[in-house]
Order: C-alpha cells, then sequence, then structure tokens
C-alpha cells in the first residue's frame, strides 16, 4: 500500500513539474449588449420634449393626434394654426428623426450582431442625416407637386397627416426602443417594423382620402402618386436593409 501511494505521489510530481509549456491566447469577450449611457439620455430627453409640448399647447397637442380621426380634424387644426410653422411642429419633427435613427441603429445592431461596427454615436449621427435628407427629400417633392399642379392646400394636408402619424409613431417606438436596449431580442425588433408599416399605411390611407377629397382626382392617379412616393422606396429601403444584413449586399 505504502508503494502504490509513493508511486501516484511521483506521477502527481512528474506531472506538477514540468509545467505548461503551450501559449494561451486571449478570446475576445463576446458581448450582445446594445444600451450604451447616451441612448437612454436621448429617450429621456425626447421624453421631456412631449411633456413640454402637451404643457405648453394643449389644444394644438390635442388637435395634432386628432388628425387621423377624421377630415373634420384636420379642417379645425389647419383653420387654427399651421404645424409647418409651430415650435410644436419642429420639436415633434426632431424627436421622430432622433427616435427613428435609434431604432434603426439598434436594429442593425440585432440583426448583424456586430456591436463594434453599429452601436457607436458614429454610425447614429449618419442615420440622423440619413433621416434628415429623407424628410427634406420628400417634403420638396410634396412642395414641388403642389406647385406644378395647384394643390398647395392638399400638400399641407398631407404634410399634417404625415406629423400627426409620425408622432404616434415615435412613441410606439420609444417603448419598444425600452425594450430592446434592455432585452435584445429581435422579436421586438420586428414589432418596431410593424409598427413602421402601420404607420406608413395609416398614412397612405389618409393622405388618399384628403387627396381625393380635395383635389377631385381620379383615384387611379392617386393610386399611382402615392405608389412612386410613398409604397415603392419604402419597399425598395426595407428590402435593401434586410439583403444587407442576410448578405452584405444590397444586390
Amino acid at each position: 500500500m505504502q508503494s502504490y501511494f509513493l508511486r501516484k505521489m511521483e506521477e502527481v510530481s512528474t506531472f506538477i513539474t514540468p509545467g505548461f509549456n503551450e501559449v494561451i491566447y486571449p478570446m475576445e469577450r463576446v458581448t450582445h449588449e446594445v444600451l450604451a449611457s447616451w441612448n437612454l439620455i436621448i429617450l429621456a430627453a425626447v421624453l421631456l420634449l412631449v411633456v413640454i409640448n402637451k404643457q405648453l399647447y394643449p389644444r394644438q397637442f390635442k388637435q395634432l393626434l386628432s388628425v387621423p380621426g377624421g377630415v373634420a380634424h384636420t379642417n379645425q387644426l389647419l383653420r387654427e394654426w399651421t404645424p409647418t410653422r409651430s415650435f410644436i411642429g419642429y420639436a415633434f419633427l426632431i424627436s421622430y428623426v432622433v427616435v427613428m435613427a435609434l431604432f434603426l441603429q439598434k436594429a442593425s445592431v440585432i440583426f448583424s450582431s456586430d456591436v463594434e461596427a453599429y452601436n457607436g454615436f458614429g454610425f447614429y449621427s449618419i442615420l440622423c442625416g440619413y433621416m434628415v435628407a429623407w424628410i427634406v427629400l420628400r417634403y420638396l417633392t410634396l412642395a414641388l407637386i403642389g406647385w406644378l399642379f395647384q394643390q398647395r392646400e392638399v400638400v399641407m394636408r398631407q404634410i399634417t397627416a404625415d406629423l400627426s402619424v409620425s408622432t404616434y409613431g415615435f412613441m410606439l417606438l420609444m417603448i419598444i426602443l425600452l425594450l430592446v436596449l434592455y432585452i435584445p431580442n429581435s422579436i421586438f425588433v420586428w414589432i418596431g417594423i410593424g409598427i413602421l408599416f402601420a404607420m406608413a399605411l395609416i398614412r397612405l390611407v389618409i393622405s388618399f382620402i384628403d387627396t381625393r377629397v380635395f383635389s377631385k382626382m381620379p383615384s387611379f392617379y392617386i393610386f399611382l402618386y402615392f405608389c412612386t412616393l410613398e409604397i415603392a422606396p419604402i419597399v425598395l429601403l426595407f428590402t435593401a436593409g434586410m439583403r444587407f444584413f442576410a448578405n452584405s449586399s444590397v444586390l
């Protein structure tokens, strides 16, 4: 028995004495966290802006949210004030841009699983620039069409409907963003995408009704107009985005 234990001790000593001759290479820790401190600052600033506007302009705030309720609500709003020349209009447009850009950024991070490339403030700033360019181009196109066909009232109604639906949209997206920040799961991103498509559909229906009532244009021409300026660009951007994250190419 004693010889057995001595033999075992020699084996252990033999194993320990030479040491470990291999090289240990550290592995980079993979993280799926998408939350950054400045994300919460942006959401808090937007929420504060909403509260300030509701307190300072309660009637305008209520009227803006009532636009999807029917043509009569839009008529009452435009008789009393113009969203494109008001503080509440600019404030909610900026809020829509920053919230949408933040949602697109987090969707990019989750779909690509690349935190380093897409979760920084630089990429977020680029998305904000794209959003501003998209909105400016769209409004300039609407203004040009209104000038060409002498339908400035219809254009103003479309811009009002767009601002109203966008206000609902960024408020809902703020809730989705909080879930995405703390539970980075793709299911919440798809819910946000569903909200965006619902926003686009509601805006399309409201704009179609307003244009049909006030422009007296044939429904077929109005449908072609919205296919060109509303439906086709959104479908194209969505398809390009999904192809990019699936194949690293939009082609």
